[in-house]
């Protein structure tokens, strides 16, 4: 949660913090998720978008929350097991197996507006503080696993023009947060 602060910090965002029930995204997942993401999601509760770039998917929502995206693309994966493929060579949470609560995969909690996916890469045996970000810049290339919390992720994303292809800081001098 170290980086949310500075994240706050550096958009000037000021609405007021909202707390959220993870309990059905939480037991759906069999895990627990990162608290950075819940303080993020706390912190910044509105929907909008960072830099009018990131999308850091809901708390709660039928459509661009986590719960209902893990439910989407398990959903694909499971229908259609060659759509798991454009997941390899992590899988989707849960797709390939019924034991919840056990097993290794992604977990989508944001996107670009320019096709970049954000996941972690979710260990139900491990706290979820040490989850890798995992992201790519399009949805056929391959991912790029980075060693921090999504919301370093982010901030590194709007403020540092070296941090690899994800960054905007080149073109966006100032970070902000808009709602939609």
């Amino acid at each position: 949660m170290e980086w949310v602060d500075p994240l706050v910090a550096v958009t000037g965002w000021s609405a007021e913090p909202v707390e959220f029930d993870w309990s059905g995204t939480e037991r759906a997942l069999g895990a627990r998720l990162p608290a950075d993401f819940k303080e993020l999601r706390r912190r910044f509760a509105e929907w909008g978008a960072f830099s009018d770039h990131v999308l850091v998917l809901e708390a709660q929502g039928d459509t661009e929350s986590v719960l209902a995206n893990y439910e989407s693309l398990r959903r694909s994966v499971r229908g259609n097991p060659d759509n798991g493929r454009i997941f390899e060579p992590f899988g989707i949470l849960g797709a390939n197996d019924e034991s919840k609560g056990k097993g290794k995969g992604l977990v989508q909690w944001g996107y670009s507006f320019i096709e970049e996916e954000y996941y972690w890469l979710a260990d139900t045996s491990q706290d979820p503080s040490t989850w890798p970000v995992v992201a790519r810049v399009d949805p056929l290339e391959p991912f790029q696993r980075f060693g921090m919390t999504a919301s370093e992720f982010v901030y590194r994303v709007l403020t540092e023009a070296e941090f690899s292809a994800f960054s905007v800081a080149a073109t966006i001098e100032t970070p902000y947060y808009r709602t939609f």
